[in-house]
């Protein structure tokens, strides 16, 4: 039986991390985009797929159907529903309806949640 040489080592590790790059890219696929991911577009802007949103902001498929209801976001869904997305153009109009950045300067006064309970508004800063 011949005796394992240095070639054939690093060709197994090289392997073994190939195959583990492989499965973590499986597992986070948005840490690691595909650099030949198609662009897509529905005239002419482009398209993010909802799911891709929902990773982004950590939020789930629920939180985008209530925003949807609710009117503050368009989402495109084919007739199946399997596929779902939303167009660039919708994606920054509800981006800038409804965040704010804590650079602005009325980040303190305009931040508000809801109280647990009711529907009062109260801010989240002390006065």
């Amino acid at each position: 039986m011949a005796q394992p040489t240095d070639k054939d080592a690093d060709f197994k590790t090289a392997a073994q991390a190939y195959v583990s790059l492989v499965e973590q890219r499986a597992r986070s696929p948005c840490l690691y985009p595909a650099r030949d991911r198609p662009r897509l577009t529905f005239h002419g802007e482009p398209v993010i797929l909802l799911d891709d949103i929902i990773t982004g902001l950590d939020i789930s498929e629920k939180t985008i159907r209530r925003y949807r209801d609710a009117g503050k976001i368009k989402v495109y869904e084919s007739i199946e529903g399997n596929i779902k997305f939303v167009l660039q153009c919708d994606l920054d109009e509800f981006l800038e309806k409804c965040f704010i950045s804590s650079s602005h300067p009325d980040y303190r006064t305009v931040k508000c949640r809801t109280n647990s309970g009711g529907n009062a508004k109260t801010t989240t800063t002390k006065s």
